[in-house]
């Protein structure tokens, strides 16, 4: 009886414990969503960073069979509020997609500028997603991304810079971790999106960073938007498809922060949108060397063998270091980029690198 009541305690204890330090769980999603989802709750995307705002909850389809795509939504708040929980709660009809949903938060700005910051978080949490594809069961070379209102320029920005690691300053935490994957991402939706800060500031205008090879934007906009007027839209379909970045516009109806059955009768769309650019970016089914440290021999491996081997030898095999970013510096494009990211997502699956 005694054991008991103390086992009892120990487990009250622990729950308060992780209340206040709000520990990572992983459960029943907490969010209603369309089909049953594994939550994982208040994962840092950032060793050591700010506890709160450098975090992500991670929906994944409940009984899902191999890695799954994963989008990244990044929540609005005009660049100083918000956060990844009730930004989930508005967009749970996105919950009936074949692939998996992260919810991030990011760290506030006390003003509207500078956003570099947000911008890295945002590239940070692409780069930790990557870097964890095994632990979430995703697929590191399908990593894309939604965001809505100031949301929507802060992945518009990390998109179109995403062959940059970071914007700030090296010795952020944000910027000093997982940086043997790259930031890109090969999907983006934006809802209500901003195309600029209200200063208007240069380095944060959407437009300024659009270059042959970024990716096509899906856009949703009100033409009675009270926020963000609806010839913003408008001016940054035009910029990107002259760029030859390509551009699609919906104008929904509603004001800016929209209501949920506006939301909801989109989302079908929305997720037909990312199955279809998903199932179009093709599996790094080409044959890749690999060398490796195994009994002193140095062995060349197809892709295929070389996971199968790993997961057989996961605690045993000798790491080379740097191999991630070889195969990195050597993407070109970005299709060879998101066939990288596959393959080094691989590999670190198995603990090589």
């Amino acid at each position: 009886m005694k054991t008991n009541i103390r086992r009892t305690l120990e487990t009250v204890k622990m729950l308060v414990l992780c209340a206040l330090m709000a520990c990572p769980m992983t459960g029943t999603s907490q969010t209603i969503m369309p089909t049953p989802h594994t939550f994982h709750n208040n994962v840092a995307y950032v060793a050591g960073g700010n506890a709160t705002r450098q975090s992500m909850d991670i929906y994944t389809p409940t009984g899902a069979s191999g890695p799954l795509p994963v989008v990244l939504l990044v929540h609005g708040g005009g660049w100083n509020s918000g956060a990844a929980e009730p930004f989930m709660d508005t967009w749970a009809s996105l919950g009936q997609g074949s692939f998996a949903i992260a919810a991030m938060n990011y760290r506030y700005n006390t003003v509207v500028e500078p956003l570099i910051t947000q911008v890295d978080d945002v590239k940070a949490a692409i780069r930790f997603l990557k870097a964890n594809a095994s632990t979430y069961n995703i697929n590191a070379g399908k990593v894309g991304l939604m965001g809505q209102s100031a949301g929507g320029h802060l992945a518009g920005m990390a998109a179109l810079t995403g062959n940059q690691t970071f914007l700030g300053s090296a010795s952020d935490l944000a910027n000093t971790q997982n940086l043997s994957f790259s930031s890109q991402s090969p999907v983006i939706v934006t809802w209500a999106m901003p195309p600029t800060t209200p200063s208007g500031n240069a380095t944060f205008v959407l437009s300024n960073y659009l270059s042959s090879g970024d990716p096509s934007f899906r856009m949703f906009h009100s033409p009675t938007d009270e926020t963000v007027n609806i010839s913003f839209a408008r001016g940054f379909r035009d910029a990107a498809n002259t760029a030859g970045v390509g551009a699609t516009l919906t104008e929904i109806s509603g004001p800016h922060f929209s209501d949920n059955s506006t939301r909801n009768a989109n989302a079908p769309t929305i997720v037909t949108y990312f199955n279809g650019q998903f199932a179009a970016i093709p599996e790094p089914s080409t044959v890749a060397l690999l060398v490796v440290a195994l009994g002193g021999s140095l062995l060349a491996y197809r892709k295929r063998t070389a996971v199968k081997l790993c997961q057989s030898h996961e605690t045993t095999s000798a790491g080379r270091r740097g191999v991630a970013g070889d195969l990195q510096r050597k993407g070109g494009d970005r299709g060879q980029s998101r066939f990288h990211d596959g393959l080094v997502a691989r590999v670190v699956i198995c603990g090589w690198v």
